[in-house]
């Protein structure tokens, strides 16, 4: 398919992808990729906020994202499963889309819509190849990546994201309903809560800046993956330096 997407990275909620993987989605977007978003619940039940501003500010994270496309799946918030009702528009996605990644958040967390849409979205990944279950030609992604939201986990690769850091920051912030903001009316929004306070955004940036410490950068985002890694070469032995080595010998 021309339209298949290079990446399709799923949310519980809508701003739970620009907290995780941001800045790995805008890095690529610019080089190219054809990138998109579903949000699996539209954050009806946040204490925070009210439908018309939460598009609103998905709407302007998208376009800080370079999105290529933004879905939305209509599970409801708070009460997402894996069951086959839920599973099936996630199968029905990932075959329409045929991403080449399919990321989802990390499935320890302490948010249990969390955690559920990180096994719904493993299991949508896998039944989404088995051709007796839905509608449409089966596919399977041939990557699962998983991104941090708030329990960590040991990296399978970090991703230098420190060029586009600001950017980044500006799509967490974009949900202005939902963290501590200088806009008073969005801190009066209803009751405090962990994201609105406003120690929560310094705690993201410095779990951003130890993963990029741990790989020599200002800010690395880390992901788990579901399966080893493959490579033909050692990484930081790129092909062209090779080539040159063999010429030298």
């Amino acid at each position: 398919m021309d339209d298949a997407l290079d990446i399709l990275a799923f949310a519980p909620h809508p701003d739970d992808v620009e907290l995780g993987c941001a800045g790995s989605l805008i890095l690529a977007a610019d080089q190219g990729w054809r990138v998109a978003v579903a949000d699996l619940t539209e954050g009806e039940m946040s204490s925070r906020g009210n439908p018309v501003l939460r598009q609103q500010e998905k709407d302007e994270a998208s376009a800080i994202l370079g999105l290529t496309a933004r879905y939305s799946v209509h599970l409801p918030d708070g009460g997402i499963g894996t069951h086959p009702d839920h599973r099936l528009p996630v199968i029905d996605l990932i075959r329409q889309t045929r991403p080449r990644i399919v990321l989802a958040p990390y499935w320890e967390d302490r948010h249990p819509d969390h955690m559920r849409s990180s096994g719904l979205v493993r299991e949508a990944a896998f039944f989404s190849g088995v051709g007796k279950i839905g509608e449409g030609p089966p596919y399977r992604p041939p990557h699962l990546f998983y991104y941090m939201l708030h329990k960590p986990f040991d990296a399978s690769f970090i991703m230098d994201v420190s060029s586009v850091w600001e950017r980044r920051m500006a799509s967490v912030r974009a949900y202005g309903s939902q963290f501590h903001t200088r806009r008073q009316e969005f801190n009066r929004d209803g009751v405090e809560t962990t994201l609105s306070r406003p120690e929560f955004l310094r705690a993201l940036e410095a779990r951003a800046v130890w993963f990029g410490w741990m790989i020599q950068a200002a800010y690395g985002e880390p992901f788990l993956s579901a399966a080893p890694l493959g490579a033909t070469a050692f990484p930081g032995l790129a092909p062209e330096r090779s080539e040159t080595a063999n010429r030298l010998r």
